[in-house]
């Protein structure tokens, strides 16, 4: 064990853990089972009901009188972000947490993350890995069992960004509250963004952090959900600002070769079902600008080793579709997905 730093936090200090929610009656009771069923016990539970019309500000309620742990916010809705910055304002714990209200966790993972931080000197932030479950369909993949030793900003970064890494997720990490609150004020999540966000608000908290530590074992259960989204519908606005996002978090950055490299690599990948999407519903000014923004992204995307051969095939075929102005429909075969929902960090149906 080593010696922890003098600012550290005890083992068993406050925990805040922020839970947005927003119509997810079917999911939210086994969320809060596995939240309330911690081994670690000194929690404080914030579910932020963010105007739900399904029942779910009710189960809220009713958990609350379960749990006297629970402290339950009923505000208009305003959004994801708008939702956790009304949860860090409320928090009082030395640790934060966060959670996705149709998500689930194992129950020894905040005790986990919590030693993780208390035996590591001047660890400020920890993560751990996660099972992802592709929109209910295939086989759960688990992702962040990579070990990794405890880092500063730039091998974190790589740590989170790699493909099967530990993720720009919020809900698979703990955080100091001096990270989240430095000098006092709070750090706030951008509310203008639909998209992406959590990565812009981890990044500029991940800039003061001195190590980040990593348990690589998947704790936490990710159902990303496609809603009533489906494939071909149109570019929204809300799915353009991940755009904006990741030009955000990359100035953030650290301004070492391989991390950018990473990071444009990622963006170009991450976003360029936009192009797609607005080629095939002929949104022709939408499809110029995303190529404008995706081009100078694609060299190193071309060169990153952390994209798989066959993606970067059927990339280059799609490419050569469009260019010939092939029918949409010959894309659609070619891209072989039924359905669409963009799966940014954190991405949900809270939005």
């Amino acid at each position: 064990m080593t010696e922890c730093s003098e600012t550290l936090v005890k083992r068993d200090a406050l925990l805040s853990v922020v839970i947005p929610v927003y119509n997810v009656a079917e999911y939210l009771p086994q969320c809060l089972e596995t939240v309330c069923g911690q081994t670690y016990r000194n929690l404080e539970i914030l579910l932020v009901d963010d105007g739900s019309t399904d029942g779910s500000g009710e189960i809220c309620d009713e958990w609350q009188r379960r749990d006297a742990r629970i402290k339950v916010i009923h505000k208009k809705n305003g959004g994801v972000s708008s939702a956790r910055n009304e949860g860090l304002k409320a928090a009082s714990g030395s640790l934060i947490g966060f959670v996705d209200s149709d998500d689930w966790l194992e129950p020894e993972m905040y005790e986990k993350l919590a030693a993780a931080l208390a035996e590591t000197s001047y660890a400020d932030a920890a993560s751990c890995g996660f099972v992802d479950y592709p929109y209910g369909e295939g086989v759960p993949v688990p992702k962040g069992l990579k070990p990794h030793p405890p880092c500063a900003f730039a091998d974190a970064v790589i740590a989170l960004f790699e493909r099967g890494g530990y993720f720009t997720s919020l809900w698979n990490k703990l955080f100091l509250r001096s990270m989240v609150f430095p000098d006092g004020s709070m750090i706030p999540f951008d509310t203008s963004l639909s998209f992406g966000e959590d990565e812009v608000w981890l990044t500029k908290v991940l800039r003061r952090c001195r190590k980040m530590v990593f348990v690589p074992e998947a704790l936490y259960h990710w159902r990303p959900r496609a809603g009533s989204a489906t494939r071909y519908t149109g570019v929204s606005e809300k799915q353009l600002s991940v755009l904006k996002a990741k030009r955000k978090a990359l100035k953030l950055l650290p301004k070492r070769r391989d991390v950018l490299q990473l990071a444009e690599g990622r963006i170009f990948n991450d976003c360029y079902f936009l192009k797609v999407e607005a080629y095939c519903v002929k949104e022709e000014a939408v499809f110029r600008m995303v190529c404008k923004t995706l081009a100078p992204l694609r060299r190193a995307w071309l060169r990153s080793r952390d994209v798989p051969l066959m993606r970067k095939l059927k990339v280059f075929l799609m490419d050569l579709e469009m260019a010939l102005k092939l029918p949409a429909g010959v894309l659609r075969f070619t891209d072989g997905v039924n359905k669409h929902t963009f799966r940014a960090s954190g991405e949900n149906s809270h939005r």
